[in-house]
Parts: structure tokens; C-alpha cells; sequence
């Protein structure tokens, strides 16, 4: 069954807690992403809530709250706050992510309530569903449905089924609230949120990396499209293969996918902007530690006369160091970007310089790879 309706979102987003009988419990991993952008107040923030590990044992399990916040001045804003399980309420009937100190709860008008603080980050945030949820199952069967299914697409879309078990996305969100940063209060009324869900059992050293990301856009100005999300998962021995796309949604909702094999990316040039890193111990640890951000990253593609040209300008970065099983780690690079947008589809034409997240998953110890390659 895939869902089409907001009235679902409760079902659709809820946890997915395995059973505890699962093998693979202790590679449990689950998350919240939420994403907004307020242009009126020129601020950007990222609110994750995850949980990881054996969801059952206090001992080999946790959860986790951590903030990404650029406000009016530029400067970056991260916090993190480990939650022991005995403290932390989660569900498989329901979204809610419920602590102590910060929670997330689903209300019975369709909206998110985000209460708490995390460190120096206080939040008192109401985010309305706009438009149904959307789930990785749907996406990839319009896609199979559109394009001639290859081997290598299909071997590809496995592994990813195998890596997320489940995904969701709530392309958009309306949020208005408070969100105070180091005492500072920000006054958030935006059309422009996003949240994606997401999660399975596996070991973050197996992992290979993906891009992934949104266009915070506005349909309600000209030029701009419902939506463009993107999502390039890299697979293969070596991390050089890729499995995805990009879609762009229009304002009356029409759909256009470029897949992977007909996008071109290039990047150029050294991010020298602000940066957070977390957990806060990383900088100790990995004093010279700086992973290679481009200046800017150009995707473009071209097919059956329809187009689309978007370069990325990272504004800030908080760089996320995750350990695996085996002591192997993972780089996550979760980017607020501005993405110039140039579109033609159907012979309707998109432009705008637009804020985006843009998330870039690396294995720590690989040398570098250039972003979509």
C-alpha cells in the first residue's frame, strides 16, 4: 500500500522498531531529519532525531538529538545531546521522539510539535504537513514504471532497499515557532520546510556514502518549482558507482525525473566558509581533520527536451563523524547551500537562487571522492 494522503502520516512516519528477536538488532539505526529555511529572517536549520542500536538494552543502545542552525550573521550553530533509552519514548504506531529534555510529537491536527532544547538551542516549533507523504517504494516504482529497468539499476535499487528499510519524505512543511540559539530568540514563520525519515539495520562501515538534499523552494513565487530533491546513492567496491536522481516537481504537481546516468556533476574550487563539527570531541580527536568541500557543485542534464542546470554554493557546513561495528567511521557533511536553479520542463521554465540542504556521506578513512562522482 503507498500512501497518498496527509491523513496517513501517522502511519506512514511512525518507527519501525525491528523485533528483538532481529539478528541484526544491534546495527539498529532510525532518524528524524528536518530541515527549514525562514527568508525573512535569513535563517537556516537542520533538527535531527535518531535513535541507534539495540532499542531494548540501555546499555547497547542510544538516542540522539543534534541541532544545525545558521542564523542572520552566518555563524554556525551545533549542538548534540545523547539520550540514555530510559529517558527516551518511542513507537511504531507513531512519529513521536519523546525525552526529557526535548521531544517530537505528533499532534491530532496533522502537525509536528518540536519542544525542548538540545545544549544551547531552544525550540518551541510547530511544523504543519502540507503535502502527502512520499515513500522510497513509490519513488522507486515511478521510476522503474518511466525508464527501462537495467541490471545495473535493479542491482543498485536492491542495495538500497537493503540499507533503508524503510524512508519517507514530507516534501512540505509550514513552520512557525520560536528558536532561540545562545540566548538569542528567532521568531520562524516559513512555507519552506522539508522532513525525510529514514532508517534501517546496518553498520555505518559498510557503508559506501550517498548525496542527497532539497530545494527549500517557494511555489508561491514566480519561477520557482513545487520541489527538486536529489538522491545519489554510491555503491561498488570502490564508491565510484552511483544509483539515483534528481526530480523536480512543479507547482501543479508534475513530476520530472533525471536519473543518474544522464546527470553531469562537477565541482570546483575550496569551501572556506563557516564550520561546525560534532560530536564536540571530534576536533580533539582529529585535529587536522578537514574534509574537502567544494566551492561550488554544478549538476545539469539534458533529455527529451527538457532540462535542468542547479550549482550549489555551500554558505556553511557541519561536518558529523559516526563509528562503525569494526572502528571504521563515516563522514557526514550536512551543507546549507545556496543552489542557483535554471530548469526547463515540459516548456515550463524554473530559475531562482534558492536555499537548500545538501547532505554528502562519506567513509572517513577513503580518500576523498569528488561530491556525485
Amino acid at each position: 500500500m503507498l500512501s497518498s494522503r496527509v491523513e496517513d502520516v501517522r502511519w506512514v512516519d511512525s518507527f519501525d522498531l525491528p523485533s528483538v528477536f532481529d539478528p541484526r538488532l544491534p546495527l539498529y539505526k532510525e532518524w528524524h531529519d528536518f530541515v527549514f529555511f525562514d527568508r525573512k529572517r535569513d535563517l537556516f536549520g537542520l533538527l535531527n532525531f535518531a535513535i541507534h542500536g539495540n532499542p531494548y538494552d540501555a546499555s547497547r543502545g542510544y538516542g540522539a538529538a543534534l541541532a544545525f542552525i545558521v542564523p542572520p550573521d552566518g555563524k554556525v550553530h551545533t549542538a548534540l545531546e545523547l539520550i540514555p533509552l530510559g529517558d527516551l519514548t518511542v513507537s511504531p504506531y507513531n512519529p513521536d521522539f519523546v525525552s526529557k529534555k526535548v521531544s517530537v510529537s505528533y499532534l491530532a491536527d496533522g502537525s509536528f510539535n518540536i519542544k525542548g532544547e538540545i545544549e544551547q538551542v531552544s525550540l518551541d516549533l510547530n511544523l504543519a504537513v502540507a503535502s502527502p507523504p512520499v515513500t522510497m517504494s513509490k519513488i522507486a516504482a515511478d521510476i522503474l514504471a518511466r525508464n527501462q529497468a537495467t541490471l545495473g539499476m535493479l542491482e543498485a535499487a536492491n542495495e538500497m532497499a537493503q540499507i533503508w528499510d524503510k524512508w519517507v519524505e514530507l516534501p512540505n512543511l509550514d513552520v512557525v515557532g520560536t528558536l532561540r540559539v545562545d540566548g538569542t530568540a528567532y521568531a520562524i514563520d516559513t512555507p519552506t520546510g522539508y522532513q525525510d525519515h529514514e532508517g534501517g539495520r546496518f553498520d555505518w562501515g559498510s557503508v559506501t556514502g550517498w548525496d542527497t538534499g532539497v530545494l527549500l523552494s517557494d511555489p508561491s513565487n514566480v519561477g520557482e518549482p513545487g520541489k527538486v530533491s536529489f538522491l545519489f546513492y554510491r555503491y561498488g567496491p570502490d564508491g565510484n558507482s552511483q544509483y539515483g536522481g534528481l526530480i523536480l516537481k512543479t507547482a501543479d504537481g508534475k513530476e520530472r525525473y533525471f536519473a543518474s546516468d544522464i546527470m553531469k556533476v562537477a565541482d570546483s574550487g575550496e569551501f572556506a566558509g563557516p564550520r561546525g563539527y560534532l560530536p564536540g570531541v571530534t576536533r580533539a580527536l582529529y585535529p587536522d581533520y578537514k574534509p574537502r568541500i567544494p566551492e561550488t557543485i554544478a549538476f545539469s542534464a539534458a533529455d527529451k527536451g527538457d532540462s535542468i542546470s542547479i550549482v550549489f554554493t555551500p554558505r556553511a557546513v557541519c561536518t558529523i563523524v559516526v563509528a562503525g561495528q569494526d572502528e571504521a567511521e563515516t563522514t557526514f557533511n550536512e551543507m546549507y547551500c545556496s543552489a542557483a536553479l535554471q530548469a526547463k520542463v515540459g516548456g515550463e521554465e524554473f530559475y531562482g537562487n534558492i536555499p537548500c540542504w545538501f547532505e554528502s556521506v562519506r567513509p572517513k578513512g577513503r580518500r576523498p571522492t569528488k561530491i556525485g562522482h
